[in-house]
């Protein structure tokens, strides 16, 4: 049908799925009362009517999975216009859909307003391929009104989808990992010049729903959400991979087995998710952490996409892991460990810097042997392999450099034979031993080095040597050093709010308040704790906190901070002080309070506790429209008035506010759980 014929039939009144509304929206939308809700939303509510005794379970457990009970209605302050550049694609994509559901309680005004108004929030042009409409389809079958339908849309697409646009590296980390659990099936592909991208795009972009029935995307959706694990899909993803593996291995055209593995998921039931999430745990059990840790912020969420663009995951030959995690699983033996494995270590650098300082129970295999003499390389190479397999079979195998960039050339040739011979489970420290001589260096644990007794010998104490790093493979640092650009950007933006908010306002600037303005959904009976200001600043009615004291001048480990049971969520960023400096600051949430702790004086690798405050103290949190990362905390106690007396502010700059807000949010309802009731 053309675009005249669509005309001339809404204009007749002889479509079903008239767009009347679209039209009547365009014309009033400068004069449209907004005090009061649109009528589709009404409607809506109106002709959803009572649902099955499950499907209400499932709809009220996953309000509260994804943390958006008594959220805001984000369709009372839009500018109600439709005028995306694909608008008519998105609303003959809507019939589809509608079609296909074939109910009066779903008709194409309320699917298009909600996919318009999700573009224009995150800034995004729609597009059929990105799979938005597969997972809406999905969803419009729960009895979910229209502004919770928006919010659990948008807490799905934006914590559990990872990007998968061209600057997106989800396709290069999951060659990666199938590298690691299955090498043989990752180099077979790789001959047969299958990509990713060709059998996961569907996968990743709508979390199955595009190729699963309905019972059985809800049945995995229910453990997904639960879980919690965003890096979940990379793990299903892989199980199917593995599942057509024996059938893939005989198949000699690429496009045949791209086929197989497309059409994967339609093969399952309902009754086989059970046993699909068992094994999908074991490989993730089986993984090292630093993956999902380091490269969150990479793949998830909306922000920091142009600052990991030239990070070149495609170019790496297996996964990398933090000097961190090695330390934990490899050097620190005396802190309790449930791990389902440890690292069999090797050591790439030459003979003499490995007996200068090692990692403890490694072995050196020295790169550049395979270079000088490859019969001798191959049979030491040989020899240790039996070794492992003999004493230590289920360990993984883990290659340490010298994170000099002409040493790790070498042991990027020693993993490349390793790899040929398809030994699974194989990684590579990130920044090799540089990395892990300068963080015990920081943290004063040298002496947990194997012979590091000489500081001439070894070359990382050596201060004359002063080769250059080998930046090529320091993937995690890269990563790190784009987060904390990231953060000077947002402190840079910071100072100049703080600066400008002593400065009188422009009196064009000035609204006066009316009776009709409304913003959102509010609270019974209190205000909301969370919101988001207009003004530059709003924290001059109040006073900072006085400078205090530390709680403690115990020097502590971040780590074990984080690590402990009673610690359910943590964060890091910059406390704007009094004085409207900024220090750096951790931030540990427990289930009753909120712990902040700065670097301990003199030792940046320690923290000290700065401030403990009781959660159910906290009388307002706010963030900026301009700089989303700045967060203030308003504590205080409420008055027989059921006014909120305010007598402490705290300013924090975070690279993850909106993930800290969220955290502090869903402790405070655990707390109060009547305080957000309807």
């Amino acid at each position: 049908m053309s675009q005249l014929e669509e005309d001339l039939e809404i204009i007749s009144g002889k479509s079903t799925n008239s767009d009347d509304w679209v039209k009547e929206g365009s014309s009033e939308a400068t004069s449209r009362d907004f005090s009061s809700p649109p009528v589709i939303v009404n409607d809506y509510k109106q002709k959803r009517g009572s649902a099955s005794p499950e499907a209400q379970q499932r709809h009220d457990r996953w309000v509260n999975l994804l943390g958006v009970r008594n959220k805001p209605d984000p369709l009372m302050d839009w500018d109600q216009l439709y005028n995306l550049k694909n608008q008519s694609q998105l609303r003959k994509d809507c019939r589809v859909i509608v079609d296909k559901i074939d109910s009066d309680t779903v008709n194409v005004p309320q699917i298009e307003s909600l996919i318009t108004l999700y573009c224009k929030k995150r800034r995004l042009e729609y597009d059929l391929e990105n799979g938005w409409l597969d997972i809406m389809e999905k969803l419009l079958y729960l009895p979910f009104d229209q502004s919770v339908l928006f919010n659990v849309f948008y807490a799905i697409t934006t914590k559990y989808v990872p990007r998968t646009d061209q600057k997106s590296k989800v396709f290069d980390l999951f060659r990666l990992l199938m590298q690691y659990h299955d090498p043989e099936l990752c180099t077979y592909m790789e001959s047969l010049r299958i990509k990713p991208q060709q059998y996961v795009t569907s996968w990743f972009r709508t979390l199955l729903a595009k190729d699963t029935d309905l019972q059985l995307c809800w049945s995995i959706w229910d453990h997904y959400f639960e879980k919690g694990d965003p890096f979940l899909i990379f793990f299903i993803a892989l199980v199917f991979v593995q599942y057509a593996r024996d059938k893939i291995l005989t198949i000699k055209n690429g496009q045949e087995a791209v086929e197989l593995l497309k059409n994967a998921p339609s093969q399952m039931s309902v009754d086989d998710v059970g046993d699909l999430l068992d094994i999908c745990y074991v490989d993730l059990n089986y993984t090292p952490v630093s993956i999902r840790e380091d490269f969150h912020g990479m793949l998830f969420g909306s922000n920091l996409v142009d600052d990991f663009s030239d990070i070149p995951l495609n170019t790496l030959m297996c996964l990398p892991i933090s000097v961190q995690e090695l330390y934990k699983k490899a050097i620190d033996v005396t802190s309790p460990t449930t791990a389902a494995y440890t690292y069999f270590v090797i050591d790439t650098r030459s003979h003499k810097d490995f007996n200068a300082g090692s990692v403890p129970g490694s072995y050196n295999l020295s790169g550049k042997l395979l270079v000088d003499d490859p019969e001798k390389f191959q049979i030491a190479m040989k020899s240790l392999l039996q070794f492992k397999e003999e004493s230590h079979p289920s360990d993984h195998i883990c290659f340490i450099g010298s994170g000099l960039e002409e040493d790790d050339s070498y042991m990027m040739m020693v993993i490349s034979r390793f790899l040929h011979q398809n030994i699974k489970h194989i990684s590579y420290v990130d920044g090799g031993y540089k990395a892990l001589h300068s963080m015990l260096k920081d943290t004063k644990n040298l002496e947990k080095l194997s012979n590091h007794f000489n500081p001439i010998e070894c070359r990382e104490c050596n201060a004359q040597d002063k080769a250059p790093a080998s930046s090529g493979w320091s993937i995690m640092e890269r990563m790190k050093q784009a987060m904390k650009n990231k953060t000077e950007v947002v402190r840079t933006k910071m100072h100049e709010l703080i600066e400008n908010s002593h400065a009188p306002p422009k009196e064009e600037n000035i609204k006066h308040i009316s009776s009709k303005d409304r913003y959102g959904k509010r609270y019974r009976n209190v205000q909301s704790v969370f919101s988001i200001n207009d003004s530059p600043s709003s924290d001059d009615e109040f006073s900072f906190s006085d400078v205090e004291v530390p709680l403690s001048t115990e020097k502590l480990k971040w780590t074990d901070v984080i690590g402990k049971p009673e610690i359910t969520d943590h964060f890091e960023g910059h406390e704007i002080m009094p004085n409207k400096t900024s220090v750096p600051c951790y931030i540990a949430l427990s289930r009753t309070h909120m712990h902040v702790f700065h670097n301990a004086k003199d030792s940046p690798s320690f923290v000290h506790a700065s401030t403990r405050r009781p959660l159910s103290s906290i009388m307002r949190v706010t963030s900026k429209k301009r700089i989303p990362e700045f967060l203030t905390f308003k504590f205080g106690y409420e008055l027989p008035t059921g006014e909120a007396h305010i007598n402490q502010v705290h300013c924090f700059v975070l690279p993850k506010a909106g993930d800290c807000a969220k955290a502090v949010k869903n402790a405070i309802i655990a707390l109060k759980p009547n305080l957000l009731d309807d």
